[in-house]
């Protein structure tokens, strides 16, 4: 009887442990765990992830890439810090991007992706369960719009705009506004009017810049006044 050989097989992990590390301190980040301005030195991602410096090397460099960190001027990095300069050359390019992405939703999103949407934008969640909505919704609205080199280009940007929304949602009124903009974006893709859905979006992308340079403009007031 011939011997069973043995299984030996080992099943490809979904993510390297670099890629792990990133979505870890990219989730941190988004939640506000970390900062702006936040310093990381090696040693401390180390100890706060488990995992080796060669992987923490590599998560640095790809975090650098989508713009989430950047050199600190002492040792190790820090969670990047957007000035007005920079958000408006987000906006302007999410602003473009986005509405596209909402044009190309409408024509190419199946009747279940479109209901997915509207599950996102009920009304009655507290900031926490808005910021997780609208990062799905996101992620949502690239995928049905099925054109790879869009998603490319604003998936890492999409990570820079979320590290900013928990800010711009201080700003009074402006989550209830962002909710009702997203709902009347969903309303134009419902009904299928592609031009409709990319003015809306783009005009939310406008308001949402608005917030976004009024919240950093109060931080930057108190830390002066701090200081």
């Amino acid at each position: 009887m011939p011997e069973t050989e043995p299984n030996l097989r080992i099943d490809r992990p979904a993510e390297t442990v670099p890629q792990l590390v990133v979505r870890t301190v990219r989730q941190a980040i988004l939640e506000g765990v970390l900062p702006p301005g936040r310093r990381l030195t090696e040693r401390e991602l180390m100890e706060l992830t488990g995992v080796s410096r060669t992987s923490i090397r590599e998560a640095v460099r790809h975090l650098q890439a989508l713009g989430l960190v950047e050199t600190s001027s002492s040792r190790g990095v820090r969670v990047a810090v957007l000035g007005s300069d920079d958000v408006l050359q987000v906006y302007e390019v999410r602003a473009a991007l986005e509405s596209e992405a909402a044009s190309l939703f409408v024509q190419r999103a199946t009747d279940s992706e479109v209901l997915e949407l509207v599950k996102l934008t009920r009304p009655g969640r507290n900031a926490d369960d808005q910021l997780a909505a609208i990062y799905h919704f996101d992620e949502l609205l690239l995928a049905g719009a099925r054109n790879a080199l869009l998603e490319s280009i604003l998936t890492p940007l999409h990570a820079r705009i979320h590290a900013l929304r928990r800010l711009s949602l201080t700003v009074p009124g402006r989550r209830e506004r962002s909710d009702q903009e997203y709902r009347d974006i969903v309303a134009a893709i419902t009904d299928r009017d592609a031009d409709r859905a990319a003015q809306l979006a783009r005009q939310h992308v406008e308001a949402a810049k608005e917030a976004a340079l009024a919240a950093l403009a109060k931080l930057e007031e108190e830390r002066t006044s701090g200081a």
